[in-house]
């Protein structure tokens, strides 16, 4: 009997069904191993969270003005000056103030699709500030 196991395990039947097995888990390993390692590197790679800041935009057909987002850092530096007066927890002041701030007239969070001044489908161009400070004229206000 152990002889007859012995010679059946010396056959090719057993020796492919072990190779075929050891060879089609190595890619599952390394497989398992790159994502493991792009997982890990996609973690390490965070990208910098810019704070929201508001921005005016015109609308490309009929000129309308209208402010996209907020001044993140500035209600942020007020909610804390406030919560600390109060006592009152930061974040609800902050949310009540990001609220009032989007509540103004023609002041939205993102870009609205429809122009409130045409009512047509609306293409927003951006309008960056202006730093008067690199010109060299007198700002509104300044004798020159």
């Amino acid at each position: 009997m152990t002889a007859m196991l012995l010679l059946s395990m010396f056959s090719g039947d057993v020796w492919a069904l072990v190779f075929l097995a050891l060879m089609l888990k190595i890619p599952l390993i390394g497989l398992a191993v790159a994502l493991w390692f792009a997982i890990k590197r996609h973690d390490e790679i965070k990208p910098e969270v810019v704070p929201l800041r508001s921005q005016m935009a015109l609308c490309g057909y009929c000129g309308a003005r209208i402010t996209v987002g907020y001044d993140a850092n500035l209600l942020h530096e007020q909610a804390h000056r406030i919560g600390t007066r109060t006592g009152e927890a930061v974040f609800d002041v902050e949310s009540r103030l990001v609220r009032e701030s989007l509540r103004q007239p023609n002041h939205y969070a993102s870009e609205p699709r429809f122009c409130p001044g045409c009512g047509d489908e609306a293409v927003w161009t951006p309008i960056e500030p202006i730093d008067l400070s690199a010109t060299g004229r007198p700002r509104l206000g300044q004798a020159g």
